[in-house]
């Protein structure tokens, strides 16, 4: 069994980095550039990592992920029921004009809806143009409601 030593931690640690800086010290100048160079990178990136976990990404109440995809027959909304909860008595509001309905979307589960699906007025009103953009997404349920902006559809 080995004897605690008599030096604290702390003096301990002192020495090591003494002997560190001694070191580093006595190199030449492109070391000391190469050794800057990859500490200012190291700072960088656990910077931008702790910003973004921070931050973090838009978060709505209802735990849900809108998609617009561009598809054969034009643009394509992917709703992700992200929750633990199930969705009910649902009305998708795309660009604040033009509503589909749906019963319900299981927790994890996803609906792709092709934007001419929408029906401005009613499940019997004139449907939405599929050269539609999609810029906003409004999704109300009997458990919340939520509002998202949607990025540009790539063609």
């Amino acid at each position: 069994m080995a004897l605690p030593s008599s030096k604290s931690l702390g003096s301990r640690f002192n020495d090591s980095l003494d002997d560190v800086v001694h070191a580093f010290s006595g190199k030449d100048h492109y070391f000391k550039l190469q050794a800057g160079l990859v500490a200012a990178w190291i700072a960088v990136s656990v910077a931008t990592l702790g910003a973004v976990a921070w931050t973090g990404g838009p978060v709505d109440k209802l735990g849900a992920d809108v998609r617009a995809e561009m598809a054969v027959g034009g643009p394509v909304l992917l709703v992700t029921n992200n929750s633990s909860s199930r969705w009910t008595d649902i009305t998708y509001t795309l660009n604040e004009s033009y509503v589909f309905r749906q019963a319900v979307l299981e927790p994890g589960d996803h609906k792709a809806i092709p934007v001419g699906r929408f029906r401005k007025g009613g499940s019997g009103g004139r449907r939405a143009p599929r050269d539609l953009e999609p810029k906003a997404l409004a999704i109300s349920c009997e458990q919340g409601q939520t509002h998202l902006a949607l990025s540009r559809v790539k063609p």
